[in-house]
């Protein structure tokens, strides 16, 4: 009989919250950004512009990866609060 021997991608997640303009280097399987302030987010390389509480999810197949950078921006405004909350599925010892 053969025996099978079957590899598992180990992972974890990573949290960020941004709170002024700034590019994310992603090196991840997926990404959700979460626009937690009042502000709008815009995902300016994209083109994604998520309202207060919207979010935009990128997903990668299994063992996939982006090595994209991603511009993240917010609108202007008195009163204004900018929270976007980034969260990154990354691989480990890849």
């Amino acid at each position: 009989m053969k025996t099978v021997e079957i590899k598992l991608l180990a992972w974890e997640t990573q949290s960020y919250v941004v709170d002024s303009p700034k590019y994310i280097e992603s090196g991840a399987n997926s990404l959700i950004f979460i626009n937690y302030g009042t502000s709008v987010v815009t995902i300016s390389n994209l083109g994604v512009v998520l309202q207060p509480n919207q979010s935009f999810e990128i997903g990668g197949n299994a063992g996939e990866i982006t090595n994209q950078r991603f511009f993240v921006t917010f609108s202007t405004g008195v009163g204004l609060v900018d929270n976007c909350n980034v969260i990154l599925k990354r691989y480990i010892g890849l």
